[in-house]
């Protein structure tokens, strides 16, 4: 086989095996998602459907929306591989290898307490309730009661569903309700509407200082009249300080770019179909943008929200870092291969340096004249075979070559002195027998 055959054979291997590869790792646009939303009916599940509204669209992606008790057990079925997505508050700590693709909208922490509840002084040593197990109200709500100066093992803590809450609240079982939500939720909206519920004011500038407590958390306020209860009139009757965070979209770390890539630029290019589909998506921003981010910004979104798209080596660097390992292995493949066919040459030249060997000995323990003719005869055959084979490629001319050469030219300066030698007996054995007869024809 020559060199040439050789290059292109491992080229075509090379490629093919690229080929191979690259389709195996490449990743396809994901045309089916599962999405974490939250408990039946409540913000999260509306916003985890319109979302999947808006992507399953005219292009007949597959998207599922499932429910759960909040951001903690959302995480949770993220890492379990569960859900592809989900909504999670930025305040909740997340195990590593979770990113985020985009911020939502923001959410205020509401405490709902009876009308006739004045101040916060009157809730020293009372009961609250802090929403379900696995929810994200439990950690804002602990931040702010203990900002307002509420000992944790001075009141009593309730983890129910918000509905389970109300309910106590009703009963006088419970003094507080707490929900972090987005400010306009229908469900406040209609529990102030009744007229026997407030929002609890913890007073001007309470959260000041969270910053420092509670980083991931933020002061804002709930507008005054934000909730119209009747023609002309809306609660809160003032602005209610309280505590903010950002809804995110969260996925897992191991998301393919272009994927994490795609859905970024998918939320971009579609924002005022999901502004209509829920106003709360009006919000909607890249996490970059925030001071404190849980999760960081997975990198294919990130390429989204610098506003460009990916350059050709961010685009194909897997890829590329695939065929140069490709090649370097094809490279190793084709070194072996030649140093496979190279041995096989030489087993070929082994053949003919054992003939010649043997013409070699069998010329220095002598050969009558027929013989020596014969041998010249083989060693110009070998001469030219092994001429032929160089000339075709299939011998190389190497070390080994050039040792068989000198071999090959000391057994042909053998026969030679074999013949030479063959001939002068010859030529002394003619005149001999001519004196004889001339001897004889005189007498």
């Amino acid at each position: 086989m020559k060199p040439i055959k050789i290059a292109l054979f491992a080229g075509m291997l090379t490629l093919s095996i690229v080929g191979v590869l690259y389709f195996m790792t490449t990743p396809s646009p994901k045309t089916s998602w599962v999405i974490s939303g939250g408990e039946k009916l409540g913000m999260y599940d509306e916003v985890a459907h319109s979302l999947a509204t808006a992507l399953k669209g005219d292009s007949g992606t597959k998207v599922t929306v499932q429910n759960s008790s909040g951001s903690k057990q959302n995480l949770d079925h993220l890492q379990k591989r569960i859900s592809d997505l989900c909504l999670v508050q930025n305040d909740i700590a997340g195990k590593k290898g979770f990113t985020s693709i985009a911020t939502l909208y923001e959410e205020a922490l509401h405490v709902v307490v009876r009308t006739e509840t004045g101040s916060l002084q009157e809730l020293a040593n009372g009961t609250f309730s802090l929403g379900p197990l696995g929810g994200g109200t439990e950690g804002l709500a602990l931040a702010a009661l203990r900002q307002a100066g509420f000992e944790k093992n001075e009141i009593t803590l309730r983890k129910e569903s918000f509905e389970s809450g109300i309910k106590a609240l009703r009963e006088k079982r419970t003094d507080a309700v707490c929900i972090v939500t987005s400010i306009g939720n229908r469900a406040i909206h209609s529990l102030l509407e009744e007229g026997e519920f407030a929002l609890l004011d913890f007073g001007e500038k309470a959260f000041e200082g969270i910053r420092y407590s509670y980083p991931f958390a933020h002061t804002c306020e709930i507008p005054s009249k934000v909730y119209p209860v009747k023609p002309g009139y809306g609660l809160p009757k003032k602005n209610i300080s309280t505590l903010g965070t950002e809804v995110l979209l969260v996925c897992r770390q191991d998301l393919p770019e272009k994927n994490a890539f795609d859905l970024a630029r998918f939320l971009g290019d579609n924002h005022a179909n999901l502004i209509r589909a829920h106003p709360l998506l009006a919000q909607m921003d890249s996490p970059k943008n925030l001071r404190h981010l849980q999760f960081p910004v997975h990198p294919g979104a990130q390429l989204h929200f610098d506003r460009h798209e990916p350059s050709f080596i961010q685009a194909w660097a897997d890829p590329i870092a695939l065929v140069l390992s490709v090649l370097v292995i094809a490279w190793g493949a084709l070194a072996t291969i030649r140093k496979i066919y190279l041995m096989r040459l030489k087993e070929n030249l082994d053949e003919f340096f054992h003939k010649v060997e043997c013409i070699t000995s069998e010329l220095v323990e002598g050969t009558k004249p027929e013989r020596s003719m014969k041998i010249a005869r083989e060693l110009h055959e070998i001469r030219r075979e092994t001429t032929r084979k160089l000339i075709a490629e299939e011998l190389f001319a190497d070390d080994s070559f050039v040792i068989f050469q000198r071999q090959l030219h000391t057994a042909q300066q053998l026969v030679n002195e074999a013949l030479r030698k063959a001939d002068e007996e010859r030529k002394n054995i003619v005149p001999e027998k001519d004196s004889k007869n001339e001897k004889s024809s005189q007498a």
